[in-house]
């Protein structure tokens, strides 16, 4: 589907992460020096966060959006999107304990949505259709996991990649125009997913990844999507700013870079101290590198583009030069 919303602006990013900092290399007596070395060296990973069993998704989230509601004296919310894979609850919704825990009003719109890696873009374009239809004036929009306890601890392949996180984002009728691109394909689900029980002996319930399926769906569809949204914008792909991916590897995202023929000034990357971060990782990415971006007017023109479990893709194009972006914060529990 490809679609424009009018008079819509990204006004606010903020972003929260666990305070625990597992390093990579303190896993080498597990999974060896050299294996641990070599995906380090391949992913550009050193360093992932990792919430304690206390602390759950709307945690992060919650500290994320009271920063950034505070610090842009925000005195109203119409509605309240909360997008993840871990849900605090199977019910009630995540959405409607971070409107209670925000105290926000009880005529607040609230409802989850259940994606991952192009989650984000998925909340803005749900956030664009509710105030594009005229019943609210400001979405915040949460996104983030706390993935970690789904990883099987002997998996490398996910243990050494993933980390958590959660977001919250601002947007409210504004200047900007925002236009989308989403596409999703079912029949690749089984390339990233976890079932609903956990078993140690077949590994069900933990997140099964078949790296090379979704590193080969990327680089076939995402360079399509960001060219066409080009096509759509009637914007030359050297006039853009910033492109920001889904951070799922330093590998992939140059990857894409690449064969998109892009400048590494342009495709930020993120990954080192926090891993892929799923629905959070491009609201992290802009926290984490929005002081380069806006010092080299790359925030005027941007297009952010996620990609992963579903399988799903999106992309919106957006003007970020006038948000305010926080530096993340770290969240540690009680």
């Amino acid at each position: 589907m490809n679609t424009s919303f009018e008079n819509i602006s990204v006004s606010g990013i903020a972003v929260a992460l666990p305070h625990n900092k597992l390093e990579l290399s303190s896993l080498s007596q597990l999974y060896g020096t050299n294996e641990v070395q070599r995906i380090m060296a391949n992913t550009g990973i050193s360093a992932v966060r990792v919430a304690d069993a206390q602390t759950k998704t709307s945690d992060l989230c919650f500290m994320a959006a009271r920063e950034l509601i505070a610090k842009m004296t925000v005195n109203s919310v119409d509605a309240i999107v909360f997008v993840s894979q871990t849900h605090d609850a199977v019910m009630p919704a995540t959405s409607v304990m971070l409107q209670h825990r925000l105290g926000l009003s009880t005529n607040t719109v609230a409802f989850d949505i259940s994606y991952g890696c192009s989650g984000y873009v998925y909340g803005l374009y749900q956030a664009a259709m509710l105030i594009a239809a005229g019943g609210c004036q400001r979405v915040l929009l949460c996104t983030g996991d706390v993935i970690t306890p789904l990883l099987y601890p002997t998996d490398k392949h996910v243990r050494l990649v993933f980390g958590d996180a959660g977001s919250a984002t601002l947007i409210e009728r504004g200047n900007d125009c925002l236009s989308f691109i989403l596409r999703s394909d079912g029949s690749g689900m089984d390339h990233l997913k976890a079932a609903k029980q956990k078993n140690e002996i077949t590994h069900d319930g933990y997140l099964h990844m078949n790296g090379s399926a979704i590193m080969e769906f990327a680089l076939r569809e995402v360079p399509k999507m960001i060219a066409e949204l080009l096509q759509v914008k009637n914007w030359h792909a050297e006039e853009v700013g910033s492109y920001v991916l889904h951070q799922a590897n330093e590998f992939m995202l140059n990857y894409l870079r690449k064969k998109m023929a892009l400048s590494k000034e342009a495709v930020p990357i993120a990954v080192e101290n926090t891993g892929n971060t799923s629905s959070a990782s491009i609201p992290l990415t802009l926290a984490l590198t929005s002081d380069r971006l806006r010092q080299e007017n790359r925030l005027n023109k941007a297009i952010l583009c996620g990609f992963g479990v579903g399988l799903s893709w999106a992309a919106t194009s957006l003007d970020l030069s006038k948000a305010l972006i926080l530096s993340p914060l770290e969240y540690l529990s009680h």
